[in-house]
C-alpha cells in the first residue's frame, strides 16, 4: 500500500508509477454472481505485491460474515479511487491513469463495467450532485504537468463530460503551488478547499490561513477566493476531506495541518469553521477547535453522514514531525456539529490509515461500514451511529479498502 510520502511524489513521475502500481489490464466487463441475494455491495479492493498494488472491484451480498476477496472480481488497470452517484461505483484512474470506469449493476446481479470516460489530466475527485450529475476536478500535480485546474460535469447516464472549464493555479494561489482537498456544489455555487504546499521540497509553508475558492456552476467562473486566519488550511494530500455540506446548506471546512498528513509545520489549532448557508464568507461566530475538545485531536480523513454528524478518523495522540507522512494513531469518532462534541466509537481498534486516500465509508440504515486494518488483518466494522458502537464483520483478503458502496 502506498503511503502518502509515495504517493505524493508519485504524483509527479506518473509514468513511473504506472509500471509500479500495475502493468495489468482488465480481464473483463462481467463478473460471476458473487452477492446475488437481496444486497449487493461493491467494494474496491488493493492488493499489495511484488511488483506493487493491484486493484480490483469486487462485490459482495454480506460485509459482516465470511470473506470478501478479489477471486471473481474486475481487475482495474493502475492506481485507482472511488466515487458513488445514480446507482453507479466509479473506479477513478490516477497517477498517470486518466480513465474512470462506470460499474452498474445487471440485471442477473453482476457488476458491468462501462469504459471509454477518459480525463484531460489525472481526476482529482468526483462528487455526487444528484442522481444525474457528477462534478469533476483536475488539479495538475505540478507547474510542470500543467498551470490550470480543470473542471467539469459529468452526466451518470451517457457517461459523458460537459461545462469543461480552466481556471489558472496562481489566481487560486500566487506564492507556491497547491492541493485539492475537497469541493461542494450548493445551489449555483461551488466551494473548494485547498492547501498551499512546495511543488519540489513539499513543505507547507502557509498554514496560518484557511483558504476556500468560490466558484459559479455549473459554469466554473472563479468568484472569490476566502480566507480565515482561526486554523490552517482544509484537508490534506489525496484524503478529499477538506469540505462537507449539511442538509440546510451549511458548510464546514476541516483542518489538521497534521505531521502524519504530510504537513511540515503546524501554525493554527486544528478546527471546524463554518459558511452559513447563503452566505459565501466565513461564519465569525463558528469555530470548534478539535485539538482541545473532549476526545479530540485532529481529524485525518472525515465523511458527511447527515443529520449534522461527521464518521470520523481522528489522531488518538499529537503527532510530531517524526511522524509526517504516517497517517499512523487513528480512532473512528462521530462528530456533531451542532453540539461542537467528538464522541469515540467504542469497540474499533487503533488503526493505520491508507494514506493519501479518500475515505471509505458507506452509511445504510443508521449504521456506517468501514474497513480497518488491525493485526495484519482487514475487516469491515459496522458502526451504530446512534449508539457509537463498531461491531467487526467479514474479513477483507486486500490490503486496503479504497472504496465502498451498496448497490442493491
Amino acid at each position: 500500500m502506498y503511503s502518502i510520502k509515495q504517493l505524493f511524489k508519485t504524483t509527479l513521475f506518473a509514468g513511473l508509477a504506472l509500471a509500479a502500481v500495475s502493468c495489468s489490464k482488465d480481464k473483463g466487463t462481467d463478473t460471476p454472481a458473487v452477492g446475488s441475494g437481496d444486497h449487493v455491495y461493491t467494494l474496491g479492493l488493493g492488493i499489495d505485491g511484488t511488483g506493487g498494488t493491484t486493484n480490483y472491484v469486487a462485490q459482495a451480498s454480506d460485509l459482516m460474515s465470511g470473506t470478501i476477496n478479489a477471486k471473481a472480481a474486475l481487475l482495474q488497470t493502475g492506481y485507482r479511487d472511488y466515487a458513488f452517484g445514480g446507482s453507479t461505483f466509479f473506479s477513478i484512474g490516477g497517477l498517470g491513469v486518466t480513465d474512470a470506469n462506470a460499474i452498474t449493476l445487471g440485471s442477473d446481479n453482476k457488476l458491468v463495467s462501462k469504459t471509454g470516460l477518459t480525463f484531460e489530466t489525472d481526476n482529482s475527485e468526483l462528487v455526487n450532485v444528484d442522481a444525474n450529475t457528477m462534478v469533476g476536478a483536475s488539479f495538475p500535480s505540478s507547474s510542470t504537468v500543467g498551470l490550470n485546474a480543470k473542471f467539469y460535469t459529468l452526466n451518470i447516464a451517457s457517461n459523458t463530460l460537459s461545462n469543461k472549464a480552466e481556471v489558472p493555479m496562481n489566481k487560486l494561489f500566487s506564492k507556491d503551488w497547491l492541493f485539492y482537498t475537497g469541493m461542494q456544489v450548493r445551489g449555483n455555487q461551488l466551494f473548494q478547499t485547498f492547501y498551499p504546499v512546495n511543488q519540489t521540497t513539499y513543505a507547507t509553508l502557509y498554514t496560518d490561513t484557511n483558504y476556500v475558492a468560490v466558484y459559479s456552476y455549473p459554469g466554473f467562473v472563479l468568484q472569490k477566493v476566502i480566507k480565515d486566519t482561526r486554523t490552517g488550511p482544509s484537508g490534506a494530500f489525496n484524503t478529499r476531506s477538506g469540505i462537507v455540506q449539511t442538509e440546510s446548506g451549511d458548510l464546514y471546512t476541516i483542518s489538521n495541518s497534521s505531521f502524519a498528513n504530510g504537513y511540515s509545520q503546524s501554525t493554527k489549532p486544528a478546527g471546524i469553521l463554518r459558511i452559513k448557508a447563503g452566505a459565501t464568507d466565513f461564519d465569525p461566530t463558528y469555530f470548534f477547535n478539535t485539538d482541545t475538545a473532549p476526545n479530540g485531536g485532529k481529524i485525518a480523513h472525515a465523511k458527511y453522514i447527515g443529520n449534522g454528524l461527521i464518521f470520523a478518523a481522528i489522531t488518538t495522540q499529537v503527532p510530531v514531525l517524526a511522524d509526517r507522512w504516517s497517517d499512523n494513531y487513528l480512532r473512528l469518532a462521530i462528530i456533531n456539529l451542532t453540539n461542537n462534541t467528538i464522541t469515540l466509537v467504542a469497540n474499533a481498534p487503533v488503526f493505520k490509515g491508507n494514506g493519501g486516500r479518500s475515505f471509505a465509508a458507506l452509511l445504510d440504515g443508521g449504521k456506517v461500514y468501514t474497513a480497518l486494518s488491525s493485526g495484519g488483518v482487514v475487516n469491515i466494522y459496522q458502526v451504530d451511529v446512534a449508539s457509537a458502537t463498531a461491531v467487526k464483520g467479514a474479513v477483507v483478503e486486500a490490503t486496503f479498502v479504497g472504496g465502498i458502496a451498496k448497490m442493491k
